[in-house]
């Protein structure tokens, strides 16, 4: 029993790391040597947690017990555990520093992992999740991963709406009575955790919507208004557009007359709120749209210089538009083209079968609607996104994880 409660926390705290949750805390209290990176360096909390949940299951699994050099055990593992994800990865992998090498000796600039850390952080936390749960002694590993995720989210979202209301300081300058003025006006209020927050949100409500997260009705309630409630008063419009569509998505999968009342519902509602918000950020073309629009341009233009093999992503790097601040184009597939080419691209997409399309079926098709969605408006939520990748692994391997029943003998029958 002991063991399971101790599985438990270490899976908890995996999946707490995996959602960046501790770097949403520490980087509102401006701990400089923590968020090296845009604040999104996963280092510090993540090498703890990743070695003692590594450690165990290398421990847990026969590889511990096959070789007397531990060493030796840890690196067969890894060879002889991969799957074509791994390996496709592992081309790309070795694509992208071969890039950045050349440019950096045609341009004289350096080469650097700075794309090629989330990639590799992210499919890490894939590939030991995979592992570890085939060797959990937790019944239903997968149902308790469900809730770890669920809940991760959750304190993330109502810390965010916590520091809103100022009851804990750190996330916008100052909690005043200013604020909640915006707020009650329905004015966005600027903060570094509007995108991962929203994004994660939309993440969730996508696994609400499709996958059955078994925890009381009264708590999935909890959790669908904790998500509204952060896209309305974040109002990041990457992560509300993509909300409305997969809400679509969802009940045209699902056209039932309660459904059907639902939908008209909130149809209803957003059509009354939109006439009467027309001049909410929400609504409006403002100057950051146009920033936007900008920096695709300018970064489009750069990319049809070298189409097929790209810039390295130390020039990607230093690629920065905009009209008073100079920004990073905040678009996954276009940075990535322009710092790996058309070639590193497809190979990309190559990656991204397997992990989110081994199966066509409709929620892994929206599934990979919700990952393209955010891709489209964020360069730095990749090791989140393959939350979702792990839920359809999970629900295609589900018959083979735990203890599967035996047949039964047949008795013998009479003469």
């Amino acid at each position: 029993m002991k063991r399971i409660y101790f599985e438990k926390l270490i899976l908890f705290l995996f999946v707490v790391s995996w959602i960046n949750l501790p770097g949403v805390i520490y980087e509102k209290w401006s701990w400089d040597f923590l968020t090296n990176g845009h604040g999104h360096n996963l280092i510090p909390y993540l090498l703890p947690c990743l070695l003692l949940f590594f450690s165990y299951y290398f421990i847990r699994s026969d590889w511990s017990s096959r070789f007397s050099n531990p060493v030796y055990g840890v690196a067969n593992m890894i060879l002889n555990k991969s799957t074509m994800e791994d390996r496709v990865l592992v081309v790309l992998i070795v694509y992208m520093i071969v890039i950045n090498n050349i440019t950096a000796i045609i341009d004289s600039s350096e080469s650097n992992f700075r794309m090629i850390m989330p990639l590799l952080t992210a499919h890490f936390f894939y590939w030991l999740y995979k592992r570890y749960s085939y060797v959990s002694k937790i019944s239903n590993v997968n149902d308790f991963f469900g809730q770890c995720v669920f809940f991760s989210i959750l304190i993330m979202l109502i810390l965010q709406l916590l520091m809103f209301m100022g009851f804990v300081p750190g996330l916008v300058d100052i909690a005043d009575a200013e604020t909640q003025l915006q707020l009650q006006s329905f004015i966005q209020v600027n903060g570094g955790h509007l995108a991962i927050t929203s994004y994660v949100a939309l993440m969730l409500l996508f696994l609400l919507l499709f996958y059955k997260i078994k925890l009381p009705t009264y708590v999935i309630v909890i959790g669908y208004v904790l998500i509204f409630s952060v896209l309305i008063v974040n109002q990041v419009r990457g992560a509300l557009l993509p909300a409305v569509i997969l809400l679509l998505l969802y009940f045209f999968s699902k056209l039932t007359i309660r459904n059907t009342i639902i939908l008209g519902s909130l149809v209803a509602i957003v059509t009354s709120f939109y006439f009467n918000n027309l001049d909410s950020r929400i609504f409006s073309f403002d100057s950051s749209a146009n920033e936007r629009v900008l920096l695709l341009q300018e970064t489009f233009k750069v990319f049809i210089e070298n189409p097929i093999f790209g810039h390295g992503s130390y020039f990607t790097q230093n690629l920065r538009f905009g009209f008073t601040t100079q920004f990073v184009v905040h678009n996954y597939y276009l940075r990535f083209m322009v710092a790996y080419g058309l070639v590193g691209f497809v190979i990309f997409l190559c990656y991204f079968q397997p992990l989110f399309l081994r199966q066509v079926r409709y929620k892994y098709l929206v599934g990979l609607f919700v990952v393209f969605s955010i891709f489209s408006f964020s360069t730095y939520l990749y090791w989140a996104i393959l939350i979702i990748a792990t839920f359809h692994q999970n629900e295609q391997n589900e018959t083979t994880l735990g203890v599967q029943p035996q047949p039964q003998a047949k008795e013998p029958q009479n003469e």
